[in-house]
């Protein structure tokens, strides 16, 4: 899900490297101000096992784009910069890389 507050959430982008290349994903939904945006991408599992972090940010009608890191003035809220998620591939014997 993507949103952007103020304005529109008007991109979408998927690392599958952690954040070494990116490539766009697609909306499901319109814009809609103050509004959620469900997405989607297609990944295909890797055959190299071993942990692969996904990432994804979004960029909103204005021209930000979503940070990569948390922003140390918030403290614990406006949690907004982007988040890893790690994913582990198994081998076809079912032993992680």
């Amino acid at each position: 899900m993507a949103w952007a507050g103020e304005t529109d959430p008007t991109g979408i982008s998927v690392s599958t490297d952690g954040g070494q290349s990116w490539a766009d994903a697609a909306f499901l939904d319109p814009a809609r101000r103050y509004a959620w945006r469900r997405w989607t991408f297609d990944w295909f599992t890797p055959r190299k096992p071993g942990k692969y972090t996904l990432l994804s940010r979004a960029t909103a009608a204005d021209g930000s784009v979503q940070p990569e890191k948390h922003d140390p003035n918030y403290g614990s809220y406006v949690i907004n910069h982007l988040l890893p998620i790690d994913v582990f591939v198994e081998g076809s014997d079912g032993a992680a890389g």
